[in-house]
């Protein structure tokens, strides 16, 4: 018997229709599911992507005491830039850090209203070639004599320093746990969605199982069988993956703006390409939901 793309579709669409019921139960499943694993992937790329943009901007602060000799200061910027982890030293007088956290904090007037007087410190701001050594930096910075020399708080020298590598640590730490609970929701809603899709084909080969009977009469190949019913459960998955895409790119245009008017100091961005790839990914994901449903109804309920 000749392969006929055609048929296998009209047929697929068919028991789609006669099932109606069941299949939009299907649809509805695998697409709450698909839509939580899209939620919880596109989290996944803006936490990577506010992780690499404070990474990126991991300095170490040495906060000066005031009146501290310009020489001393001077000394301690050449001992600094001779150091092979440091890409960068800069000076931030006084004034410059005032003018710095008025613009920072302009949207909260009323803090700025509390200052008396400059009581911010100046200070050495160290970049570093690599942002993961920034620990290493810090212990070698407490070891010199200058630091303590010229630090607004020699009696307690860790106050003195200012470095990002806790916040990046944490954020690390929040993305793990972001992807571990994403592998759970995928195994758990991937789970829920073959077994509807299951009872949805076995109920297509139930309704169906007199012109299955025919079929094997008259020679029909095990494939020429199954291949309507794979199908349909690849439709119910495809439909699904597509108003999830629908959904999480509707949800990325209405909540992006609005995350990063609240967080403007924060890169909280969604590439396109990571909008392609979350789609990419459910539409395959849907797929293989839609077949291992089918083939494992197929399996239990049609002999052929």
């Amino acid at each position: 018997m000749s392969i006929n793309m055609g048929y296998f579709v009209r047929e697929s669409v068919q028991n789609f229709r006669r099932n109606w019921v069941m299949s939009l139960g299907a649809v509805i499943t695998i697409y709450l599911s698909l839509l939580l694993v899209g939620v919880f992937i596109a989290t996944g790329f803006v936490v990577n992507s506010v992780v690499q943009s404070v990474e990126d901007k991991v300095t170490v602060q040495i906060f000066l005491k005031d009146g501290a000799a310009t020489e001393d200061v001077n000394a301690l910027q050449a001992a600094l830039l001779k150091d092979p982890l440091v890409k960068g030293v800069d000076y931030t007088s006084k004034d410059d850090a005032l003018k710095k956290f008025k613009e920072d904090m302009k949207q909260s007037p009323e803090i700025i209203d509390q200052l008396e007087g400059n009581p911010l410190p100046a200070s050495l701001d160290v970049t570093l070639k690599e942002p993961k050594t920034v620990e290493q930096m810090v212990a070698k910075i407490k070891k010199m004599p200058l630091f303590l020399t010229v630090a607004d708080r020699p009696d307690s020298p860790e106050e003195s320093l200012k470095y990002g590598q806790q916040i990046v640590n944490k954020l690390f730490a929040f993305t793990r746990v972001i992807r571990v609970i994403e592998v759970v929701f995928v195994l758990m809603l991937g789970i829920v969605s073959l077994i509807f899709i299951n009872n949805t084909i076995r109920l297509a080969i139930y309704a169906r199982r007199k012109e299955i009977g025919i079929m094997r009469l008259v020679g029909a190949s095990n494939w020429f069988i199954r291949t309507p019913f794979l199908l349909e459960g690849v439709l119910q998955a495809l439909i699904g993956a597509s108003l999830a895409i629908l959904s999480v790119i509707g949800l990325q245009a209405a909540i992006m703006p609005r995350l990063r008017d609240a967080l403007p100091f924060l890169a909280v961005t969604l590439s396109g390409g990571a909008t392609a790839q979350i789609a990419l990914s459910l539409i395959l994901a849907g797929v293989f939901i839609g077949i291992g449903g089918s083939w494992l109804a197929m399996t239990r309920y049609l002999k052929v």
